[in-house]
């Protein structure tokens, strides 16, 4: 089957692992890919912020697999309530196993900045700037970097550093935006299916092939019973 799906104007979504925001979004079942217009932005795992001009989600076996954000590419991910992990590109692919981020690729201009934890406690930050960067994550952990190309990188002590020195240039986290519930998007409940009950119903019980004909009953209701379940 090849599904579509239109939506125009405030759109909003929610499940469970991820959440979104757009003014349109397009999606076919031909290629399984999702496309979000005009000032989108994702939210995975609550934490993760997705945001560019435009936004590409594949869907794969009804989990998210990749999102392409194609420019002013933009990945936040909160640490706590005052320091962001963040990234800011051209271009960016992100990758995603069982609805978790394990990979992202930035591509094109690339200013990060990473906060750096001692014994726990967030103490250093690093920021760079460079042509390309990849990371590879682990529990919402970043593991491994590497930047390549023209690369530039400082180190600072977090405390004393002040706020407007911690924020890309663009930075706009967005988590008041995001969809708590599916209750924030749509307020219809699901009804409990009544299917059994009224077919049920529906099918004659034979009352008079019963008692003239008893011989042939057997399979009669035996069929009858296949097509209630």
């Amino acid at each position: 089957d090849v599904n579509f799906i239109d939506a125009f104007h405030n759109v909003k979504f929610y499940r469970s692992d991820v959440q979104g925001k757009c003014d349109s979004l397009v999606f076919t079942g031909i290629d399984s890919m999702a496309r979000f217009y005009s000032n989108p932005v994702m939210w995975q795992d609550g934490k993760n912020q997705f945001s560019a001009d435009s936004i590409q989600a594949l869907i794969k076996s009804n989990s998210l697999n990749k999102i392409n954000l194609i420019t002013n590419a933009f990945i936040i991910a909160q640490e706590d309530s005052v320091h962001f992990n963040q990234i800011k590109s051209t271009e960016m692919a992100a990758y995603f196993k069982d609805s978790e981020l394990y990979r992202f690729d930035a591509l094109g201009g690339v200013s990060a900045i990473f906060y750096m934890a001692e014994k726990g406690v967030i103490s250093l930050m690093d920021q760079e700037e460079c042509k390309m960067l990849t990371a590879r994550i682990k529990d919402n952990q970043i593991q491994r970097t590497r930047s390549i190309g023209d690369l530039k990188q400082d180190v600072f002590p977090v405390f004393g550093l002040p706020i407007e020195n911690q924020r890309l240039k663009g930075f706009e986290w967005r988590g008041d935006e995001r969809p708590k519930s599916r209750f924030e998007v749509t307020d219809r409940r699901i009804k409990a299916s009544c299917r059994v009950e009224v077919r049920e119903n529906e099918l004659p019980e034979f009352n008079y092939t019963h008692h003239y004909f008893p011989d042939i009953m057997p399979p009669i209701m035996d069929y009858r019973q296949h097509v209630v379940n």
